[in-house]
């Protein structure tokens, strides 16, 4: 009779011992079949780019030749690897960047940022990129011990970490607070603008001090509070140009380097802190906080109650008749589909699939501006319907409207890497740095010129003012413009009429949108420390223009901390390709132990009748930096206690993707077994699999698998599998929101047929609550024989070696069996439970917690004998939050099962799963 306890301990990836495991991964980086590639150095840069990116890579490279210099001098240590730099093709097109240090010392850099040009305050979307990006390679790569320094002589950027190893990347454990906050910092000190200019982030701070929200625990962890994540960049950069403003900026930025010295601890703060700067967080942060809400109770907000609140913003959109956006209240729900009348100022709701944008209405349909796959081998940004398939002809293309001849205006995503380039229909426009109203014929838009902002109706300047903070926001019958931008306390809405006369219509220093109900009045957004709330306020017309927010390096004083610099391309050379199996370099180990209690057997030797044994898996990886091929050398124990070890390979490059494990028998155990076990010394383990379908929710795949039964020398099964899937998940909801997926799958041993299918459902309901179903069906030709291993596999966990879709998992089961014909069927709710514990001294932290109820039933068919078991499971899981940035759910459940002739009546089970 078997139980399990696990306690794990897990590298950077995810290490659990209670899931199946596929042999090939999809790839996370870059989509499959993408673009060639090609790679060039730069000083200890190696920039990794397509041959439309070409012209960027030569403005990259030439960013990097001064980008490299000045963050040594500021971060006080030169990186001791290469920094790869992907500049992705726009086959992945996304508003986003990532940088880490695994699989190694790279950044990757993504073509879509014109979709959120009003978002981030600056000019150009490559060069915020780099400079964000690169940042957080300094702050991840220091390692100013000796320890840390050996060890990665030896082993590179691997996932040893304490407590239990030395760190080889201490700063892995750093929150998210600290690191986007310093790299918001170092973002908006090269002339290319920045969220530190942004009246909106701003007036997030201002809501948030107000509210009395300015505490470490909200700050430092990756908490569930509004606005999320988002809260690291607003928060911590106003934060961190605190401590530059008044301790100095390469002082503040000296931490990252000072920090890697706590190998031993990497969860201390005040200590190295107070090293760089000469103030520990503790203090500095109550100053900061203090300061922050002196400034605060200057700011007007808005009050009131709202006509309805959002977690999330997408862009407000309007025609003749209404106004129309997304709003997500609770943001654990389908999103509403927003409708509100411009006449009667009637507000109608109703839940909705669009994915996250600004709804555009065209030819009678409405469509979301957004970005998801549209096939399993693209990522694009275009229109999508309610059920998220892409609208023809609007790939590539972030629509900003429709002239009044049908034309449609939009930014060109392959072309608008570094600055938005403007099209209408097929005709270039111009390049441009805000988003674009249209109003029949006649497009509204900001250039940037350095600092200088200008507002634009066609060729036609409008308005000019310094700052880099600007979004059109509508325009009345009269032709005067309404645009946001800063005040002196946040972020305003202004109004410029067609003499460039500006003055503020709204008092207050919360608003981020607006649209027109008519020349009068608006639906304004005001950022606050909840959630956005929409209100509908009367134009004021007041003194008042865009305030100039000036930064320390933006004065004379300041000029040595200014990092601007002309823009000057270097150029690169098309002749070396990038391979990525030759590419390929030691990446990280991953570590997972966990313990296995197993009752006395009669027939157990009395040498291993101890009741609790040590399992472990060790998973030393090698990769390229886009992740398209991998080599693993791994060994581990099983729950036979059995070792193994061996090598894996796998490709995601191509269309078909693939994996293949060889593994070696170190230690055989199988004579514990009752009868022994006949073991092979070694084997094979294959995994073909070919994605048919990715678009609309919709996924679907086939897949082959074969492999090599370490138990018994001539069991070789043979697999195929294929699956059908729709899931949607919005915001932070705990579980999917609605789920549908089948399986139906084929298995040939020995000339022995199985064969069956799986089936699964989920759906949301009000306050959290989820609802589920799903049943497998497996039935074989063979006649069910233990010894022989013939018939459908029952087992009590998923194997790593045989990926078998014919088995059927019960928990609890005391042993292995085979049965001719197995049904299995489970109905479960799950109530998810708000009450977060977040703390900042301690390394572990509360997100939410779920209860979830389960009844499963099998009816197992032994060919000469049937049985039928129930199982009652109650389960309690436990979102925590470790190193203050990252999640682990913590399951602990009971299962009460009404026959114990294969199972335990009474069984606990313990399973965590970490990512980072």
């Amino acid at each position: 009779m078997k139980g399990m306890v696990g306690v794990i301990v897990s590298g950077l990836l995810m290490a659990t011992i209670a899931q199946a495991e596929t042999l090939v991964q999809r790839n996370q980086t870059v989509v499959p079949h993408d673009e060639d590639y090609y790679k060039a150095t730069v000083r200890n840069t190696e920039l990794i780019f397509t041959e439309q990116n070409w012209p960027f890579a030569e403005h990259a490279a030439g960013i990097e030749q001064h980008l490299q210099p000045d963050y040594e001098a500021t971060f006080g240590y030169r990186m001791d690897a290469p920094l790869y730099v992907g500049l992705i093709s726009d086959n992945n097109q996304i508003a986003n960047g990532f940088s880490t240090q695994f699989p190694h010392n790279r950044q990757i850099n993504y073509v879509g940022g014109a979709s959120a040009v009003d978002y981030f305050a600056t000019t150009s979307w490559l060069d915020t990129l780099l400079f964000h990006e690169t940042a957080h390679n300094y702050q991840m790569n220091a390692k100013d011990n000796a320890v840390s320094r050996s060890l990665n002589t030896v082993l590179g950027n691997g996932t040893f970490m304490t407590p239990f190893f030395p760190a080889i990347v201490p700063n892995v454990f750093e929150s998210s607070f600290m690191l986007e906050g310093n790299a918001v910092l170092n973002e908006s000190r090269h002339g290319n603008g920045g969220r530190l200019y942004s009246g909106r982030f701003d007036a997030l701070v201002n809501a948030k001090a107000k509210a009395g929200h300015l505490t470490p625990e909200r700050a430092y962890n990756q908490t569930l509070y509004f606005p999320y994540g988002e809260n690291s960049y607003v928060l911590g950069s106003h934060y961190q140009y605190y401590l530059a403003d008044n301790y100095g900026l390469d002082a503040t930025n000296s931490y990252f380097k000072i920090r890697s010295r706590y190998w031993y601890l990497p969860f201390v703060t005040n200590a190295p802190l107070r090293t760089a700067i000469g103030r520990n967080f503790d203090d500095t942060f109550d100053e900061w906080a203090e300061q922050a809400s002196q400034k605060a109770a200057l700011a007007v907000m808005s009050e009131g109650e709202p006509l309805i609140t959002s977690r999330h913003f997408t862009a407000l959109n309007s025609d003749a008749d209404e106004v129309f956006f997304l709003a997500s209240p609770q943001d654990v729900r389908a999103p509403f589909h927003v409708v509100l009348n411009r006449q009667t100022g009637d507000l109608q709701k109703q839940r909705s699939t669009y994915r996250a944008g600004e709804l555009f209405r065209h030819e009678g349909e409405t469509w979301s501006m957004a970005s998801a796959y549209s096939s399993p081998w693209r990522i694009s940004q275009g229109l999508f319907s309610e059920g998220s398939y892409l609208k023809d002809g609007t790939r590539g293309k972030v629509l900003q409207g429709y002239t009044s001849a049908g034309k449609p205006v939009y930014f060109d995503v392959a072309s608008s890497y570094d600055q938005p380039q403007l099209y209408v229909g097929d005709t270039f426009y111009g390049q441009v740095n805000s988003g674009v109203e249209v109003r029949g014929d006649d497009l509204y838009y900001f250039v940037q010129d350095g600092a200088e902002r200008t507002l634009y109706r066609n060729r036609t300047v409008l308005y000019r003012y310094q700052g880099y903070y600007g979004v059109v926001a509508d325009i009345d019958s009269r032709g005067r413009v309404l645009f946001v931008a800063n005040s002196e306390h946040g972020s305003a809405l202004y109004r410029v009429d067609t003499e460039g006369t500006v003055s503020r219509v709204l008092a207050e220093d919360d608003i981020v949108a607006a649209r027109l109900l008519d020349d009068d009045k608006v639906l304004a957004v005001a950022i606050q420390a909840d959630y956005y709330g929409y209100y509908l306020k009367p134009l004021q017309q007041q003194e008042g223009v865009p305030f100039v927010r000036q930064l320390r390096w933006d004065t004379e004083e300041g000029q040595a901390e200014n990092l601007t610099r002309e823009r000057v391309s270097e150029p690169v050379e098309l002749d070396r390709r990038y391979h990525s199996l030759t590419a390929m370099r030691y990446s990280g180990t991953d570590l997972s132990f966990s313990l296995y209690s197993q009752e006395d057997d009669d027939a157990t030797p009395e040498d291993e009748s101890e009741d609790l044994h040590g399992l472990y898996n060790l998973w030393i990886n090698f990769a390229d930096p886009l992740e398209q091929n991998q080599v693993t050398l791994f060994s581990y124990r099983d729950e036979d206690l059995t070792k193994l070890g061996g090598v894996a390979y796998s490709n995601n490059q191509f269309f078909l993707i693939g994996g293949v494990k060889q593994y070696w028998v170190l230690d055989d155990q199988l004579d514990r077994e009752t009868p022994p076990e006949e073991a092979r010394n070694h084997g094979l383990s294959a995994e073909l699999r070919l994605p048919l379908l990715q678009s609309g929710y919709w996924y679907s795949e086939l897949a082959g698998t074969w492999y090599q039964d370490y138990h018994l020398d001539e069991r070789e099964p043979l697999a195929g599998q294929w699956r059908l899937s729709r899931t949607t998940q919005f915001g932070n909801s705990y579980l999917p929101n609605k789920h549908f997926g089948i399986t139906g799958y084929g298995v040939d041993d020995r000339d022995d047929n199985s064969y069956g299918g799986t089936l699964s459902l989920m759906t949301d309901l009000p306050a959290e609550f989820y609802l589920g179903a799903k049943g497998q069906f497996s039935r074989s030709n063979a006649a069910p024989n233990q010894f022989e291993r013939r018939g459908v596999e029952l087992d009590e966990a998923p194997d790593y070696i045989a990926n078998d879709p014919s088995r059927v998992v019960i928990p609890a089961l005391d042993d292995t069996y085979y049965a001719e014909q197995v049904r299995f069927g489970e109905a479960s709710l799950s109530k998810v439970i708000n009450l977060p514990w977040y703390s900042f001294k301690s390394p572990v932290s509360l997100r939410r917690e779920a209860l979830h109820l389960r009844y499963r039933h099998y009816d197992i068919d032994f060919g000469g004998a049937e049985l039928e078991l129930n199982q009652a499971i109650v389960g309690l899981d436990f979102e925590l939050l470790l190193f203050h940035r990252s999640p682990l759910r913590f399951a602990f459940e009971y299962a009460y099962t009404d026959d114990d002739t294969l199972t335990s009546e009474n069984s606990f089970q313990l399973v965590a799963g970490l990512s980072f």
